[in-house]
């Protein structure tokens, strides 16, 4: 594992000093939206405080010791707030001062009142109510319990019928960037993507757009429709450059399935199954963040650069949607790719940290607490990113 350095850091900082992103550069994401509760797993509770579960390997204790006897579990909310993955990296993106159309389930006819907390820069276009997630939160990790049925006729067709397609058209027309996420949740979203790709990218005529795609844990997937969606996004590629996102899990699960295998002592490291990934797939990047790193597969490179553990985190859903928020922001700033990976999980780390999707100031703040640790760490060390 190569560790990020303060060198790069310090360079990093400067840069975002100085980015100026033009106010034409701008971005389309869809087709989710989520209303989410977020919960924790309570322990033991008293008159006056609750105890909660710490890890998820100690809540899986509780509910092994259920099995055959039963048994009650306390959840206590500690925040309902918008959720969805296009709507999070949406407003993390405007948070960062980057113009965006979210076009998703944010509540129809009328926007649900949740979503009026999107940041300014990010315009809502909706066209379905928005589905229900639990997400329960352990230090370290989360399970997210979702509510799927209102998005059963959310397909291509729904999508044009709402809003006619002349609409989706003009919001991607000065759109540097397209995101398209949560391909998982979505039982239609194969039928969406392409349903893009048909109508509304190839009668552009453009080839120079920049694509993002997340597809969250496949884990209910089968090999076929897998498949068929890493097919699917290689196609975009006609028109632009594409990078996928995932985290290790998904990346694991996905060579899991497309070499047939059930037994977790014969998975590779998660470094192994990316390369084996990107070299299969038709697109410019793969992007794989584990918990506490990035690694990129770039044309004939990989890039490797270490993250910065968050002790107490304040939130997890959300994470992967703010690092998607930074690594854009480099792609549209035209920053390298080792600068977009190290802006993605600093612009994670500071929602983690902190709660909230950053501004640019919370980045900077962020990046200068990450230089303070690594002096105190190893008050020499110089190092630079290493490149495959």
């Amino acid at each position: 594992m190569i560790k990020t350095s303060i060198a790069a850091l310090t360079e990093l900082r400067q840069q975002l000093q100085q980015i100026v992103v033009a106010n034409d550069k701008k971005v389309f994401v869809g087709f989710d939206g989520f209303v989410d509760k977020i919960k924790k797993v309570v322990r033991q509770s008293s008159d006056s405080e609750s105890n909660y579960y710490a890890t998820l390997v100690e809540f899986a204790g509780r509910i092994k010791d259920a099995s055959g006897k039963s048994g009650q579990v306390e959840l206590m909310t500690q925040k309902t707030k918008f959720g969805g993955n296009a709507p999070i990296l949406c407003s993390g993106l405007g948070k960062l001062g980057i113009h965006s159309y979210c076009l998703g389930s944010l509540g129809y006819p009328k926007l649900h009142p949740l979503f009026y907390d999107l940041n300014k820069n990010c315009e809502a276009i909706s066209v379905l109510d928005p589905g229900e997630s639990d997400a329960i939160e352990f230090e370290d990790g989360k399970i997210i319990l979702s509510e799927l049925t209102v998005f059963d006729d959310y397909d291509w067709k729904h999508i044009v019928r709402t809003l006619g397609l002349a609409k989706i058209q003009k919001a991607i027309e000065h759109c540097e960037l397209l995101a398209f996420v949560d391909w998982v949740n979505l039982p239609h979203s194969s039928d969406i993507w392409e349903g893009m790709l048909k109508d509304v990218i190839k009668p552009s005529g453009r080839r120079d757009f920049l694509f993002l795609f997340d597809l969250c844990d496949p884990s209910k997937k089968s090999t076929q429709e897998i498949d068929e969606i890493l097919d699917v996004i290689g196609c975009f590629s006609s028109y632009g450059k594409v990078t996928l996102g995932l985290n290790e899990n998904e990346t694991l699960r996905i060579w899991s399935a497309l070499n047939s295998c059930v037994v977790k002592e014969e998975l590779p490291s998660v470094k192994l199954a990316g390369d084996y990934l990107y070299k299969m797939m038709n697109i410019d990047c793969l992007l794989v963040h584990p918990v506490d790193r990035t690694i990129a597969f770039h044309q004939r490179e990989i890039f490797e650069m270490t993250g910065r553990f968050v002790n107490k985190p304040k939130v997890l859903t959300g994470g992967g949607d703010n690092l998607n928020a930074g690594y854009c922001l480099g792609l549209l700033a035209g920053f390298t790719l080792p600068q977009c990976i190290l802006l993605g999980m600093v612009a994670s780390g500071a929602y983690i940290e902190n709660g909230v999707s950053p501004d640019r100031n919370a980045l900077i703040q962020y990046i200068d607490a990450w230089i303070v640790h690594l002096r105190k760490e190893a008050p020499i060390s110089t190092d630079e990113i290493k490149i495959h």
